[in-house]
């Protein structure tokens, strides 16, 4: 009896060994297993972001104009077209002036830069609210070109972030390309480019997807898009938007006022026709 209470006991005892040692295999396999995956989250996000800096670094501070551009950063359209811009043929953003600490992030109330066009309208690619403003507004805006008003869209790229690989400043590029390499188009793409954003609702289109939708109105800007060829460009917009207060988009200015989206019911068609018929 004292024999088989003995057998009962070891066998408990190695059953008991072998649950504790399974226990610990499992505790073993789920440390390595994470230890893995933290490893692995690591290096994806060194590559992120070393890929993040040096595509960053690979965008020089000087860098050439589009034809269009003014000499604050702007993409000057008459009816519809790129029309001769008054910047100089390479611009540098470090070299823009620095805003004054006194008024910085004060919307100016008279128009920023010089005065070249009748219709001046800040936008950032990535903007709900330019969005919106371009799928409203996208026929009035034709409608006043075709009237023979200028319009001047000065590309800004506030809402750069790395999640979205810096889309604002991708989307200006994609745009100023247009306007150099397919003048024709510039207007047509410039809102399919706003209201694109409906599909992507703030995550951006890639760089493939930009050049595609340039591609669908008859567009090639494959080539200026993968070098990048007026991010220089969009800095110095940029720099000078900064520099003149403008602290949120869309900001628009008709013949010199300031265009308040207000309540009060009128359209911005009606509101900008009556600003230059005075």
């Amino acid at each position: 009896m004292a024999k088989n209470k003995s057998a009962g006991s070891s066998r408990d005892t190695v059953r008991q060994a072998q649950a504790n040692q399974l226990a610990a295999e499992k505790r073993r396999s789920r440390i390595i297993t994470w230890t893995i995956v933290g490893v692995v989250a690591a290096v994806v996000a060194i590559i992120v972001v070393v890929t993040l800096m040096n595509s960053s670094r690979s965008i020089p501070d000087a860098g050439p104009t589009p034809t269009a551009a003014t000499e604050t950063g702007g993409l000057l359209l008459e009816d519809g077209a790129p029309a001769e811009g008054n910047a100089p043929e390479e611009v540098d953003a470090t070299q823009v002036d620095e805003p004054n600490p006194d008024t910085a992030g004060q919307m100016p109330t008279d128009v920023p830069g010089s005065d070249v066009a009748d219709i001046i309208i800040y936008a950032d690619a990535n903007c709900v609210y330019c969005a919106q403003f371009e799928s409203e507004n996208a026929g009035a805006l034709d409608e006043l070109a075709a009237d023979g008003h200028t319009i001047e869209y000065r590309l800004v790229n506030y809402l750069d972030n790395p999640g979205t690989e810096n889309y604002s400043s991708r989307a200006a590029n994609a745009m100023a390309c247009v306007a150099e390499e397919s003048p024709e188009h510039t207007s047509e793409y410039i809102h399919a480019v706003f209201t694109s954003y409906d599909t992507h609702q703030g995550a951006g289109l890639s760089n493939d997807e930009l050049v595609a939708l340039a591609g669908e109105i008859g567009a090639d800007i494959e080539g200026c898009v993968s070098d990048n060829t007026f991010r220089p460009f969009v800095n110095y917009t940029t720099a000078h938007a900064v520099k003149d207060g403008i602290a949120g988009t869309p900001s628009i200015w008709v013949n010199g006022e300031h265009y308040e989206n207000t309540s009060g019911g009128e359209s911005f068609q009606s509101w900008a026709e009556s600003q230059l018929d005075d």
